[in-house]
């Protein structure tokens, strides 16, 4: 996006403004702030002031600053209209292919980055008649966006992106797996009638949906993306082991995340006691955990085979109690015996059947 010279134009539109005028823009846009200091253009930080904080060091009012701009404005596209109809061409251009919008910091980057961002930022000021600045909210980031001079316009281009992204975010909670940028384009992009670049452009503006290190998407609050806590640690684990861990294992484990960037080391014991509290965890015996979500089911041996029991209507043996309890519980087969035994809740028939006693079912 480098076809203009955009150092140079500013140069150009500003020569023939009043010094005070010109100190102004400079000021305003973060024009200068590091020339003749050895620093490379990538290394240079934009500082841009506020009217007030110019206003102060000129000893006038932050209204007047604003005066004086408007009237450097004004020369300006008076004297320049040829030159800012080709730059503002372009800038409409690359909105359009974009889907009419553009996260700020990217929009900077794809126009030369920090060397250019003064000079970018001037002119997309200079043609607000064309373009407008939306401001960072909770939901999303700052961003450029296109639309006519009026409030209203505005308006509706802006609150147009922010339901569609309200929609997207709630898409992707109801999908709820992690996705590549390809598949969410494949099962979401159509929906709304949006090219690939444009649904990027969303993907990129919002604060909820975030992608995690190995490059798949997700809402911020999944601890997959954004993982807080001892309990969202051992949730990842959990997700890249695939099966039961001792809560000793899980701590080791969680200390070789990459997500893990604290070197504290994580104790078993803390590990231990976050699990056990979260609903997502099953204990499944001998300090063993497992999601719930694997099928696994929260209770003790006594529990589990009252459940086994009630979702049987059908009298069912020794042997296959034993069965389903252990695909439940990592205990030894003695464990469940001598709970199964337990007279005040199970009993048997003549057949060797076992029941819930009446007392358990009352």
């Amino acid at each position: 996006m480098e076809k203009i010279n955009y150092s140079q134009i500013y140069t150009k539109f500003t020569k023939g403004l009043l010094p005070k005028t010109k100190d102004i823009f400079d000021r305003r846009f973060g024009v200068n702030k590091n020339k003749d200091q050895g620093k490379s253009a990538k290394n240079q930080v934009l500082e841009v002031e506020t009217l007030e904080s110019i206003g102060k060091s000129l000893g006038i009012t932050r209204e007047r600053v604003r005066q004086i701009e408007e009237v450097g404005f004004k020369y300006i596209k008076k004297n320049n209209k040829e030159a800012l109809d080709t730059i503002f061409a372009e800038f409409n251009a690359y909105f359009e292919s974009k889907g009419g919008f553009k996260k700020e910091e990217i929009l900077f980057e794809d126009f030369g980055g920090q060397k250019n961002k003064p000079y970018v930022l001037f002119l997309l000021t200079l043609g607000r008649d064309q373009f407008f600045r939306v401001c960072d909210k909770k939901d999303h980031h700052y961003f450029w966006s296109t639309a006519k001079n009026s409030v209203s316009s505005q308006n509706y281009v802006t609150g147009k992106i922010k339901d569609t992204l309200n929609s997207l975010v709630q898409d992707i909670k109801k999908h709820g797996n992690l996705s590549t940028k390809d598949e969410l384009l494949t099962n979401f992009a159509s929906k709304y009638s949006l090219g690939n670049e444009a649904f990027v452009s969303y993907l990129e503006i919002s604060k909820k949906i975030q992608q995690n290190k190995e490059e798949k998407f997700g809402l911020i609050e999944w601890p997959e993306i954004k993982p807080r806590g001892v309990k969202d640690k051992a949730f990842l684990v959990f997700k890249q082991h695939q099966k039961p861990l001792h809560f000793r294992a899980i701590a080791e484990l969680i200390d070789q995340l990459e997500y893990n960037k604290s070197n504290q080391k994580t104790h078993s014991q803390t590990v231990h006691n976050e699990l056990i509290k979260d609903a997502r965890f099953v204990l499944v015996g001998r300090g063993m955990y497992a999601l719930g979500e694997w099928g696994y089911v929260p209770g003790t041996i006594k529990d589990i085979i009252s459940k086994v029991l009630t979702e049987k209507p059908q009298l069912i043996s020794q042997e296959e109690i034993v069965k389903e309890v252990l695909s439940q519980r990592l205990v030894a087969k003695n464990t469940v015996m001598i709970n199964l035994n337990n007279k005040k809740y199970f009993n048997k028939n003549s057949d060797g059947k076992y029941f819930l006693t009446e007392t358990q079912t009352a």
